[in-house]
């Protein structure tokens, strides 16, 4: 179905000049990083006000002062840092782990969408990944993002090559997702999602029992788990942050209390499930307003207080990748289960910016994005095939 009988078929040569082309890439943005707007690189790498947060936990486990069981939703990142903080290690090597696991990610979207569609848009896929600068730049960061979203796509190369033996790999994998970044979770209901979806096509009704019996089990931690983060986070508090986090449209300005321009009706609601639930059904039209602002500011990734030349930059990426992800996306292998994951974390993803943190620079759209590329590469092979031909 997939086979479009095109010549050029060096794939390796492909891969080869892929990869030396995005070190070339790497190269220069950390020679030439001043020229950058926000992207001035200290010490080969780029901190931020969360970074240096990081350090100051880790500091703190380092000489007892807490405990990482304090920092639930974030102890892998903690731990992954430790190391480099108690031996004083230069932060850039922390950058390096990062473009290793990112070369890794990119061979793994490379054959994830071989298998779904055909090596050309493999080929394609590998590169628009490598070559999204807001993506890349953030090897550079001492932040989660690029950790959780190259493990994210090794997780799924996993799970669409899956075999019994790697499953404590893919259990270490998961594990490790949820403790760098709580939306890890979210691969769990997708996978759940795709299971109950693949039992009623192949009618394995038998085993309605077991999967119903497994998720009144996994219902307990999970509540558990996410009162957890509702208290530690607070997201009703959360939302006078706005709709673009720490941004009023009213004011056209950086906000400094709410950035709402509606008003909630808070009274005191508990930072909990059934809590965050009652506060939704009292406010449900306001927040069902801000709920649908939310996405749309994600899905588009531009902002107000970008450069033109910034947002024109992005506008251009994705007026290429969203059309070709509906072409993609319709010609997809259908009744896939892994693929079946993978749509399902790109939309619970995005339906859990709008239920909880307003994003600030468009971060929380590329955990997905990457995902969007896999379907958004067979769409643009599909156009460059047609123009080759016609020009041919």
């Amino acid at each position: 179905m997939f086979n479009l009988n095109m010549k050029f078929n060096n794939y390796n040569f492909y891969i080869f000049f892929i990869y030396f082309s995005w070190m070339i890439s790497i190269f220069l943005y950390f020679i030439f990083d001043d020229y950058v707007k926000a992207g001035t690189l200290v010490d080969g790498v780029k901190l931020g006000t969360d970074s240096h947060y990081y350090f100051k936990v880790v500091n703190n486990i380092i000489s007892g002062e807490e405990s990482l069981l304090d920092y639930k939703s974030k102890i892998g990142f903690l731990i992954f840092l430790y190391p480099f903080i108690y031996f004083d290690l230069p932060l850039f090597y922390i950058a390096v782990i990062q473009f290793i696991l990112t070369a890794i990610s990119a061979i793994c979207l490379y054959k994830i969408t071989s298998k779904y569609f055909c090596k050309l848009s493999g080929i394609i896929c590998m590169a628009i990944f490598l070559f999204y600068f807001p993506l890349q730049i953030r090897n550079f960061y001492i932040l989660t993002e690029i950790l959780f979203i190259d493990l994210s796509i090794i997780f799924i190369y996993f799970l669409v090559f899956f075999e019994k033996k790697i499953i404590p790999i893919i259990l270490l994998i998961f594990f490790l997702l949820i403790s760098i970044r709580p939306n890890g979770i979210l691969f769990l209901f997708s996978i759940l999602l795709s299971a109950f979806i693949f039992l009623i096509e192949n009618k394995k009704y038998k085993y309605f029992f077991v999967y119903f019996l497994f998720l009144f089990l996994l219902a307990f931690p999970i509540n558990g788990i996410f009162n957890s983060y509702l208290q530690n986070f607070n997201i009703i508090e959360q939302l006078n942050k706005g709709i673009i986090w720490g941004w009023s449209f009213e004011k056209n300005a950086i906000c400094e209390v709410s950035c709402l321009d509606v008003e909630l009706e808070n009274n005191n609601f508990t930072n909990s499930i059934a809590g965050y639930l009652n506060f939704i059904l009292i406010n449900l039209k306001e927040y069902l307003l801000i709920f649908v602002q939310k996405i749309f500011w994600l899905i588009v990734r531009i902002r107000p207080y970008y450069s033109d030349l910034h947002n024109f930059y992005i506008l251009f990426f994705l007026l290429i990748l969203y059309p070709t992800f509906i072409f993609g996306f319709f010609k997809r292998p259908k009744n896939d289960y892994s693929l079946n994951v993978i749509i399902f974390y790109i939309l619970f993803s995005i339906i859990l910016v709008g239920f909880t943190f307003a994003d600030w620079s468009g971060r929380f759209s590329l955990y997905f994005l990457p995902f969007i590329m896999i379907f958004s590469s067979y769409g643009i092979l599909i156009v460059l095939k047609n123009i080759f031909y016609r020009f041919k």
